[in-house]
Order: C-alpha cells, then structure tokens, then sequence
C-alpha cells in the first residue's frame, strides 16, 4: 500500500512537472515572438522596405510552429511515461504475487517434508528404545520406508517442476497407455497407503494418448495423493473412466471438505 502511494504520487509530480514545463516554454515562446514583432516594428521605422506585414506574420507563423513543437514534445514524453509508468507498476505486483507464491509454496514445501521426517525419526526412535517384537518392529519398519517413499516422492516432484521452470527437461511425447498409467499409480499409492480404500472403475477398452509418461504419471499421483491426504481415513477414494463422445474423462472423488470459495479466486 505504501509502494502504491508513494509510487501514484511520484507519477503525479512527473506528469505535472512535464505539464508546467510545457506551460513555462509557451510563455517564453510567446515572450520570444512579442519582442521579435517590437523589434520588427522599430527597424520598420527606419527602414521603408521592410514589409512589416509580411514579417509580422512570419514571426506569428514561428511562434505558432515553435508552440506547438513544445506541446508536441511534451505529450510524446507524457504518454511515454503513462505507458512505461503501466508496464513498471503490474511488473512490480506480477514479482510481488509470484514472491507470495514462492512464500507460500517454502511454507508447505517445508511442513511436506517435516511430516514423513518426523514420522521416520519416531519409528526409529521407538525401536532404539524399546524392545518390540517382531510383529511390531516390521510394522514400524513399514511404516519408515512408506514415509521415505513419500519423501522421495516430494523431492522428485521438485526436482522435475525446478526442471520445467528452467526449461531445462526435455518433454517427450509418446503414445502412452492411459489404462496403464493409472493402473501403476493406483497400485503405487495402494501399497503406500495400505488402510486407504482405492477403487478404480477403469474402462475395458484400452485408451491411448499423447504425452510424457513421467509427467502424466506426476499429475495422477499428486491429484490421487491430495485426495488421500484430505480425505477422512474411513471414506473411498473412487477413480472413475468415462468415454463419451469420442472423449475420454477421468474423475478423481474425495469426501474432503473440498476448497474454499476465496481460495478458488486466488488461483483463477
């Protein structure tokens, strides 16, 4: 807010300095011409071949030109500087609103990655201390590495959007199975999360797309992994495949509490 005041009233001060001094060169325009018609007047006395109306009129023509090269520079450099003023002002929120992001995204980056370390930590920390058996140590071992495979998960998942941010991953585009792309992740996260309920109504038909088969794979398992995430322990996750129209639609069902209105605003 205070960049914003600051920033409108150094852009008034510019505007009205340009316009005072378009002001200020018109009246010595003006000045200019009225002494050059005196002077014109008084040698017009002395010497009777001057055509005082013609040279009169010469001297209206100049400071009618020079006027209007003064006001002609002085909207040239106004307009320029509405237009780089406009281009300075949204480039300056556009980084602001891509800092907040980057803010956002190291706050839930750094929980992400706390919760399957602090996991990991208390597994192995139980079974420094207490003498389990063997039941509960494989247990707790199991647990570990699912959570190690959710970190390795988050980390991959950073490396390859740090990538794509740089430009620095090739995209290939292949024919890939749809079927088997969900088919792997489902069993991925089924295995990761055993006690989570994952149907999958797939089609009978096979179908083919376009695309990366890391990335698609990437995109399934992040939309599968935030329904996880927020929905409760006892309800389904239910994939659905649908064909209609030559068009091939797949939904992802939670009975998350869903995201709120103003959140939905933010990210159109």
């Amino acid at each position: 807010m205070k960049f914003t005041i600051a920033y409108i009233f150094l852009f008034f001060y510019v505007i009205a300095a340009i316009i005072f001094w378009g002001y200020s060169l018109n009246r010595q325009g003006i000045l200019i011409s009225n002494l050059e018609k005196e002077k014109m007047l008084i040698l017009s006395k002395y010497d009777k071949n001057i055509q005082l109306q013609q040279e009169l009129d010469k001297i209206e023509t100049k400071k009618e030109r020079r006027i209007s090269q003064f006001w002609g520079e002085g909207a040239t450099f106004i307009i320029i500087i509405i237009i780089a003023a406009g281009v300075v002002y949204i480039s300056y929120y556009k980084q602001r609103k891509l800092a907040k992001l980057q803010h956002n995204f190291m706050l839930s980056i750094t929980h992400e990655l706390k919760t399957p370390l602090a996991g990991i930590k208390l597994n192995l920390q139980t079974l420094e201390k207490r003498k389990l058996d063997e039941t509960t140590q494989t247990k707790l071992v199991g647990y570990s590495i699912v959570e190690a495979n959710r970190l390795n998960d988050l980390c991959n998942n950073i490396l390859i959007a740090t990538q794509l941010e740089k430009m620095k991953e090739v995209i290939y585009t292949d024919d890939v199975s749809l079927n088997q792309i969900l088919n792997e992740v489902v069993d991925e996260k089924k295995r990761s999360h055993h006690h989570v309920n994952i149907q999958f109504n797939q089609l009978l038909e096979d179908k083919i797309i376009q695309g990366d088969l890391t990335l698609w794979k990437l995109v399934f398992s992040n939309l599968i992994e935030n329904a996880i995430k927020y929905s409760p322990k006892d309800e389904a996750i239910i994939i659905d495949m649908k064909n209609e129209n030559n068009k091939t639609s797949i939904s992802i069902k939670d009975c998350g509490a869903g995201i709120a209105d103003e959140e939905k605003e933010k990210n159109i």
